[in-house]
């Protein structure tokens, strides 16, 4: 024994290097692995342990060449020998060694705490400042030379940071194999216990051996005891320890590339998945595709037909001729239709009627039956608001789908069929579009009834805006008419007016004259005479005087501009009712208040034409004006229990008729303030002017 331990003491410079190599190697094989990708939790924790390797492999090199002396380490600087600098690498080894072990124990027991890297920094933290403080206790108590302090603070690094940082490695390792035995890797688990179990020996035993010094155990249990008891130094069973350790954790390292290999095969697992998806993928799209072009084509042949009806019906505003010119586009432009027929209704109180038709030159038999079958299928689709279709003699409703590239047939009975689709509604257009469909077709298509429900809706809006078109001329004529009507009135009231001042008040003001000369001449020669002249002349310019005042009184009241509506409508009630002879009553509903003048001005002149019409027209007994007031709106109305007549006829014969010009004025005066003017009337039961304007109070 002695013999060997002599041999060992002369190659323990061999035996530190050995040493620290199986360390440094550790650590960079460590150190390369831990820059990959993966997913064991002992990846995350590699970097320490590579930092413990190589820090601890060069502090076994500082010993070798502090033990070669200053012949070996001539290139080598001298602070790198130092003691102090040895001692710092065993330190932060060490203080690596913890920060791993506790990582990952971390990462082991699954802790997703975000301060599981901070926790173990601490943890070696706290180690190495309870080191620290042994070390100052130490020197404060013992006092120990230079020598003596190195060595005892060796011996404190490896009691205080060695062991611990070996146990809690040790340990963390244990639990970290049984992850890769459950992902079926049992020769990762069984290298990484037994590089655990060495990794324990390490720390425990090999560590338990320190230099020899002065502190308790040291002085005792020391690297001189190990070579006695055992016959070799204590570095050769730390290279030992360190040389298995390094074996075990590099073939425990295997396991990433087992890894690797299992991620490129599912990678590739799922490149191939990929590509027969793509594939998949692909083919379906290229059936879409094909499906998409069909339907494309449809879609353009169908937006080129709507597109052209369009342009048909945008080229006239005339209704009828529009309506003949749509019929024929339909029959020309859609082959599987046959005939179509416009059936209208001209309000909702009337009948319908067929408007005009196109296709039926060819099918004569059908041409006496067919408008009456349309106008029950069409009443049934603006009962429904859906299309309809014609069938055993009674309507029948279709069922639209919203989606319109859908693939169902609606199919239709044999035979020749109808279709119809409504025009609008009780508010706007009000009739229907009625569809022969050839004999050969047998069901339609859902993208076929929509085209067909565009088309009816491009019709309803044609014939609204044809209709509407119409109703403005024809107000524009009117307009026209009630102008000329207008100025006719006003020529007719200068008229009246030069008549009433040349007949009435001319007169009167030439007898006067007259008068007032004869008197002047009789002054001198017959007083008595002259005096009963001007008497009978005082009298005459008193009845000129009034009849002036009631001539303008006719043109504008003064008591609608000095008092207001409403004392200005009492005026005109009871003039009325002296002139007339008619019973008159005046009504006042809510509490009076002035408006604009503007719609004084005009209620005035209404109440006035209609009280004209009542004494004209009407052969009543008894009027009555009711005016009535709210916050927002102003009613007025003129009722009388006259004759009456029947409006509709009225308004509707344009032979000039003074009575309809009036109304027709009234209405037209109504809506230039935003109001409107309604007239009631039936024969013998009187006749009510209702005006209602939105007012504000001034």
């Amino acid at each position: 024994m002695q013999t060997w331990a002599s041999f060992f003491e002369q190659n323990l410079t061999l035996i530190y290097f050995l040493y620290g190599l199986a360390f440094f190697c550790l650590g960079l094989l460590v150190w390369i692995e831990s820059g990959r990708a993966s997913q064991f939790r002992l990846a995350q924790a590699m970097g320490p342990l590579a930092g413990f390797g190589l820090v601890h492999g060069l502090h076994e090199w500082f010993e070798m060449f502090q033990g070669m002396g200053a012949s070996g380490a001539a290139n080598i600087p001298a602070w790198l020998l130092l003691e102090e600098v040895r001692l710092a690498h065993l330190v932060i080894s060490f203080a690596l060694l913890v920060v791993f072990g506790i990582r990952l124990i971390y990462l082991s027991r699954r802790d997703e705490s975000r301060y599981e890297q901070l926790s173990a920094y601490l943890a070696a933290s706290g180690l190495l400042g309870i080191w620290g403080l042994s070390l100052l206790l130490t020197n404060w108590i013992y006092q120990p030379a230079p020598d003596e302090f190195i060595a005892a603070a060796d011996a404190l690094s490896r009691y205080i940071l060695g062991m611990p940082g070996a146990i809690l490695a040790a340990w963390a390792i244990v639990l970290e194999q049984r992850t890769f035995r459950r992902l079926e890797m049992p020769d990762t688990g069984r290298d990484l216990l037994r590089a655990a179990l060495a990794l324990f020996i390490y720390g425990v035993f090999g560590q338990a051996f320190p230099k020899a010094s002065f502190l308790f155990p040291a002085n005792v249990v020391n690297a001189t005891l190990f070579a006695q008891l055992f016959g070799i130094p204590i570095q050769l069973f730390r290279l030992a320890m360190a040389a298995l350790i390094a074996i075990f954790i590099v073939r425990a390292l295997r396991a990433f590339e087992i890894e690797r290999k299992r991620n490129l095969a599912q990678a590739n697992e799922a490149r191939l998945a990929a590509q027969e998806e793509a594939l998949a993928i692909q083919a379906h799209s290229r059936r879409e595709t094909e499906k998409l072009n069909a339907a494309l084509q449809t879609a353009v042949h169908d937006l080129t037909l709507l597109f052209d009806l369009s342009r048909t019906l945008a080229a006239t505003l005339n209704r009828e001729v529009l309506l003949n010119e749509a019929v024929k586009k339909i029959c020309e432009s859609l082959p599987y239709i046959q005939t179509s027929l416009i059936i209208l209704r001209d309000g909702p109180d009337q009948p319908l009627r067929c408007q005009t038709q196109a296709g039926y030159n060819d099918l004569p038999q059908r041409g006496t039956s067919n408008c009456h079958e349309g106008q029950i299928l069409v009443a049934h689709t603006l009962h429904t608001g859906q299309p309809a279709i014609f069938v055993d003699g009674q309507p029948q409703s279709l069922q639209v789908e919203a989606n319109e590239l859908t693939d169902d047939d609606t199919l239709l009975p044999s035979g020749n069929c109808l279709l119809g689709f409504p025009l609008g509604d009780v508010n706007a257009v009000c009739g229907g579009l009625v569809l022969g469909l050839a004999p050969k077709m047998t069901h339609l298509r859902q993208r076929d009834l929509h085209l067909l429900e565009a088309v009816a809706s491009q019709l309803t809006i044609a014939i609204e805006n044809a209709t509407r078109y119409g109703e403005s001329q024809a107000r524009e004529t009117l307009r026209g008419e009630l102008l000329h009507q207008v100025v006719s009135a006003q020529e007719r009231e200068r008229q009246r007016i030069a008549r009433e001042l040349h007949d009435g008040t001319g007169q009167a003001l030439t007898a006067l004259g007259l008068g007032f000369a004869a008197a002047s001449e009789n002054v001198q020669h017959n007083p008595q005479l002259a005096a009963t002249q001007l008497t009978e002349l005082k009298t005459m310019s008193t009845q000129a005087l009034q009849e002036l005042r009631d001539l303008i009184q006719d043109l504008r009241p003064s008591l609608l501009d000095d008092l207001g509506l409403v004392p200005a409508l009492k005026s005109q009630v009871q003039l009325f009712a002296e002139r007339s002879g008619v019973q008159a009553e005046f009504v006042l509903n809510g509490r009076r208040q002035r408006v604009q003048p503007e719609i004084e001005t005009i209620l005035f002149r209404i109440a006035q034409e209609a009280l004209n019409n009542v004494a004209k027209h009407a052969d009543a007994q008894q009027v009555t004006v009711t005016i009535g007031f709210t916050d927002t709106m102003l009613n007025l109305e003129v009722h009388d229990d006259g004759c009456g007549f029947e409006p509709k006829p009225i308004f509707e014969a344009s032979d000039g008729n003074r009575q309809v010009w009036g109304l027709l004025g009234m209405q037209e005066r109504v809506a230039l303030v935003g109001g409107s003017c309604v007239v009631h009337s039936q024969p013998g039961q009187g006749t009510a002017v209702q005006v209602t304007i939105p007012i504000t109070a001034v």
